[in-house]
């Protein structure tokens, strides 16, 4: 009798259990199905924690992520769900982040894996380029750029995003920052501030001023989104969520829809809000861009009967009517998502999307307007585009200054970028035998059409300036005291010159004329190459950044799983590489933290601290942000290959604990330099930290 009232009691157990998952699931798929995906993201976590076989719920907690950018996360779980979750959409989306988070060769492994599964004979062969490209990156890693970018002034740690001209000078975008009288309701999509309108107003030495609200006279309670202006500027067509009378209009799925709304400037204020009329109480329509002429607008859509996700659409606009929508066609859609288009003054056409082909998220396209028509479209490439979403590109009339949008960084933010020419040389492919000419017209630039050249030259100029940087290849950083000697061909003169503390150098050349130039250092390899003045197209200096590589020195035996792990010792970690300034961990460059990892696995009791230091070189505040973010990425980077967070910790030591003489004002060589900047795993077995063990041959 005892023993069937424990069974009867365990079995009600079990199904009250059965019940209580059900119930959190369908709670959780509601916050999902609604687009509240970070109250989504706790409810599908509690379920995975207790059942991590639950393919749905796996695969839309990875989609979440997804859906919000953290890639990271969403491999995580993408990895976990395409186990349990049948449906091919599971292979490709776990392809994507891969490729997001640069693992180029097993995100060509996923693509060919939905390949196998995908639903119809396009999407194939699309996965089937996308494997290709990344077999191509795993080869080459990222193309070298000629477009210099930098991080407006005026970016927040919140979202900042889709930028477009206003007037003269002025840049209105959208962000969800603070500001006075914030509404205290918040998205649920992102759990934070909804989107507003900002305007951000330049000085008259070309600094930002502080962004303020932009239409306060007709700002709703819900998002307002991307914007653009006719060419007087005097009507406004932005993104809004649909309402009425405050209450926005959902889809049969509840879903709260996009539309397209106008307003006019009227009296020094925006009045007159109406939608357009193709909006529709059914779909989202969003995005738009309007051509100089005004006579047409090209917008963002999810109509049914489209390729994809979400497609581009035109509809042009006769004596102030707008006609029917009209899909652009498969030549610029794909079955994925096109987004965040922009015309310029000619026409062409600049949009984002995460099915064409490349280097993950969404990439920048740009399609040439001619006959009337689009082309095909072509990837504006690195550093335009990168391994995260970069979208909601613009640029002025004269083609000399543009904006973009990138998650590069974390969350969304602005990035300006100059038409400014810089050649980037590759070290080998400069050499005193080889015969490579390197002028202007060898380079892309965005407001000429590819192979297509002119002839602009000056016969007033007298002389070219040359404006030129060297920098370390590896890390990026500017070097002093190297070496410029150019030699004309033209009349045998020969001039040397030194860089500067940050780096750079200039010098005259006379145009029609061939140069040698070549560039050298004390412990970094020479660098050989042409430069020719022939029938230039180009009013200022050429910019020129040339990259030498370090010869590496004293560098420690690369670290193996040979070693013995004691008690009173520290792994030092030197094949672990970052760019200069920066803490992303190179793709090509976690040797050692592939070693620790397969320690870690070895050694399955092992806890320990991952200690991040940099060499003297910036603030000691900077250093140590700099060095926590590091020792952060590199904890990461174990997690995502599925060591248990609670074995690691991560700390920021900065230029706290110098191996060498190397301290601020020291003149120092970027051997010695290079001594201070490793990762440390500190073994941790009894709750006690055990000391550096040193190298034998860096022992002073």
């Amino acid at each position: 009798m005892k023993y069937i009232h424990k069974n009867f009691i365990l079995t009600i157990f079990m199904f009250m259990m059965a019940w209580n998952l059900k119930a959190q699931f369908k709670s959780a798929e509601k916050y999902y199905d609604n687009y509240s995906f970070q109250n989504a993201i706790k409810g599908y976590s509690k379920i995975v924690k207790k059942d991590n076989t639950n393919g749905d719920a796996l695969f839309n907690l990875a989609n979440a992520y997804r859906l919000n950018s953290k890639t990271i996360e969403a491999e995580i779980w993408f990895e976990k769900a395409v186990v349990y979750y049948d449906d091919p959409i599971c292979k490709l989306y776990y392809a994507q982040v891969l490729l997001s988070n640069a693992k180029y060769l097993k995100a060509k492994t996923w693509f060919l894996k939905f390949v196998d599964d995908a639903p119809t004979q396009n999407d194939a062969e699309i996965a089937t380029e996308m494997a290709n490209f990344c077999q191509q990156l795993n080869d080459n890693g990222m193309p070298e750029h000629i477009y210099s970018i930098r991080e407006v002034p005026f970016n927040t740690k919140k979202y900042d995003y889709s930028p477009c001209f206003y007037k003269d000078s002025a840049i209105v975008f959208v962000s969800n920052r603070d500001y006075k009288d914030v509404d205290k309701k918040k998205d649920k999509w992102t759990g934070d501030n909804y989107m507003k309108l900002f305007i951000a107003r330049k000085n008259a030495n070309g600094t930002f001023q502080e962004p303020e609200k932009f239409i306060n006279s007709i700002n709703s309670k819900f998002h307002e989104g991307p914007a653009c202006f006719s060419s007087d500027f005097n009507t406004m067509y932005f993104t809004k969520n649909q309402a009425n009378k405050q209450k926005s209009i959902v889809d049969e799925n509840q879903n709260t829809l996009l539309g397209i709304y106008s307003a006019n400037y009227i009296d020094n204020k925006w009045d007159n809000l109406q939608k357009l009329p193709f909006c529709n109480d059914n779909y989202t329509v969003c995005h738009p861009t309007t051509a100089k002429s005004d006579s047409f607008m090209i917008f963002v859509s999810d109509i049914p009967g489209g390729y994809g996700g979400t497609d581009l659409y035109i509809v042009y606009q006769q004596n102030g009517q707008w006609a029917n929508p009209e899909n652009l066609g498969d030549k610029i859609n794909t079955v994925g998502n096109e987004v965040f288009p922009y015309l310029d003054v000619d026409n062409n056409l600049y949009y984002s999307s995460d099915m064409l082909i490349g280097f993950g998220g969404l990439d920048i396209f740009k399609s040439f307007y001619k006959n009337s028509k689009w082309g095909e479209p072509e990837n504006l490439g690195v550093p335009l585009n990168s391994s995260k979403d970069d979208f909601g590109l613009v640029i002025n009339n004269s083609f000399a200054v543009g904006y973009f949008t990138s998650n590069r960084a974390g969350e969304d933010n602005i990035y300006t970028f100059t038409e400014n020419f810089e050649i980037i040389l590759k070290q080998g492919d400069y050499t005193t035998n080889e015969n490579r000419i390197i002028t202007k017209e060898n380079v892309p630039s965005l407001n000429t059409e590819p192979k297509k050249t002119t002839n602009n030259n000056n016969p007033n100029k007298k002389s070219i300036e040359i404006c030129g940087t060297v920098t370390n290849k590896k890390y990026g950083n500017l070097l002093k005291d190297a070496n410029v000697e150019v030699v004309s061909k033209c009349t045998g003169d020969e001039t040397v010159i030194v860089t500067k503390q940050d780096g750079a150098f200039t010098f005259d050349i006379e145009p029609n004329c061939d140069y040698k130039i070549k560039v050298s250092k004390k412990n970094f390899n020479d660098t050989t190459f042409l430069l020719s003045t022939f029938n230039p197209k180009y009013d200022e200096c050429i910019k020129v950044i040339v990259p030498l590589i370090f010869i590496e020195e004293n560098i420690p035996d690369p670290l193996t799983t040979d070693i013995t792990i004691v008690d009173g010792m520290t792994i030092e970690l030197y094949n672990v590489y970052f760019d200069f300034d920066k803490y992303n961990i190179r793709t090509d460059a976690s040797q050692d933290l592939d070693v620790l990892y397969n320690l870690l696995i070895k050694y399955p009791n092992m806890k320990g601290e991952l200690g991040a230091h940099t060499d003297s070189r910036g603030t000691h505040e900077y250093n140590v942000k700099l060095a926590q973010n590091r020792a952060n990425s590199a904890m990461k980077y174990l997690i995502n290959k599925g060591i248990d967070p609670a074995r690691l910790t991560a700390k920021g030591y900065g230029e706290t604990m110098l191996k060498n003489k190397c301290a601020d004002g020291v003149e120092c060589s970027e051997t010695e330099h290079q001594r201070n900047r490793r990762i440390e795993f500190k073994v941790n077995y009894k709750n006690e930290i055990i000391y550096s063990k040193e190298y034998e041959k860096y022992k002073q």
